[in-house]
């Protein structure tokens, strides 16, 4: 078994276990979450860009911090 099957089928469990399969694919999930951004400032400082309320609660329901 390839290391992406592996983490989709862990992904999809864990969709699963947080009754977000009711309303996202793996594909619309990773979608949403990718449009999250990490900022490098010059002194190395990593900022975060806003989150949506999507992004959220599908981080809250996947019990991850961003």
């Amino acid at each position: 078994m390839t290391n992406a099957l592996i983490l989709r089928m862990k992904l999809m469990r864990m969709m699963i276990d947080a009754e977000l399969n009711k309303r996202y694919s793996v594909e619309g999930l990773l979608t949403e979450l990718e449009k999250i951004k990490i900022m490098v400032l010059p002194n190395g400082e990593k900022m975060t860009t806003e989150i949506s309320k999507k992004q959220r609660e599908i981080m809250d329901a996947l019990h991850m911090c961003a």
